[in-house]
């Protein structure tokens, strides 16, 4: 993600709490360092978190994944108020950060974004989430969808991404 944001001419900078120590991390710290993409070290020190929010129009938030399942551990414990107390409106990918995947918002710490955009399909645990809500890609088959009942939005002509809304404008899943 931070990579098509460079791509597409905005000047993101990453911040993970504790960076992943897989390989898929890792080479994606590699084509951000190659890209000339800002990350944060890790640390406990919230002052160059605060700088950096200081600086940001915005906050995207792909911290945990949609497998995420409580509870939120150290350094995430400190990170996620951080985020929150900025003010700055927040886009989740997915699923907010915090949130579990099938049960939602469970703990104080779950991120309230502003927007969420959910990719393939919205997950169970986001039902009760209250901002603008939009479905992202089209990845699922329709015999797939059909076979469980997904209730996707139809996508206008080529677009890519549809929000979830209702005939009177309210949000649905």
């Amino acid at each position: 993600m931070p990579t098509l944001l460079g791509m597409f001419g905005y000047t993101p900078t990453i911040y993970m709490p504790k960076p992943g120590s897989k390989d898929i991390y890792k080479r994606l710290k590699t084509q951000c360092d190659n890209m000339g993409i800002k990350t944060l070290p890790p640390s406990s020190d919230a002052e160059a978190l605060t700088t950096a929010l200081s600086s940001s129009d915005v906050i995207l938030d792909a911290i945990f994944g949609f497998s995420f399942k409580g509870p939120v551990r150290p350094p995430f414990d400190e990170a996620l108020p951080s985020l929150t107390n900025s003010k700055l409106p927040i886009v989740s990918v997915d699923i907010p950060s915090g949130w579990d995947v099938e049960a939602g918002k469970i703990e104080t710490l779950g991120l309230e974004p502003d927007v969420l955009v959910s990719l393939t399909a919205p997950k169970e645990g986001v039902k009760l989430f209250k901002g603008r809500h939009f479905l992202g890609g089209r990845f699922v088959p329709k015999i797939f969808a059909d076979k469980y009942q997904l209730n996707l939005p139809e996508y206008p002509s080529f677009a890519q991404i549809v929000e979830f809304t209702t005939v009177d404008g309210s949000h649905r899943l």
